[in-house]
């Protein structure tokens, strides 16, 4: 679990996505993983998010990591987007 306070830039003020336990140890609700939040951002910037970057050794960069590349993902933050 984890917090992160964001303001401008496109996003909408005054919202709370997700909640914890009492303890503050699991998700209970929405989940939200560290490049839902980056892929808000670089999308609210204009930036693809499904793009490529160019590798030495050839092989598939994303601007944005997916489940594909075995990273968690829960999507966008469409609620403040």
């Amino acid at each position: 679990v984890f917090s992160a306070l964001v303001a401008g830039g496109g996003f909408k003020g005054g919202h709370v996505i997700g909640a914890s336990d009492a303890k503050g140890d699991e998700v209970k609700d929405r989940p939200v993983y560290p490049p839902d939040l980056l892929g808000s951002m670089y999308e609210l910037m204009g930036i693809d998010t499904n793009a490529t970057l160019p590798h030495p050794m050839g092989q598939v960069a994303r601007v944005t990591p997916t489940e594909a590349d075995g990273v968690k993902v829960a999507g966008r933050l469409t609620e403040i987007m």
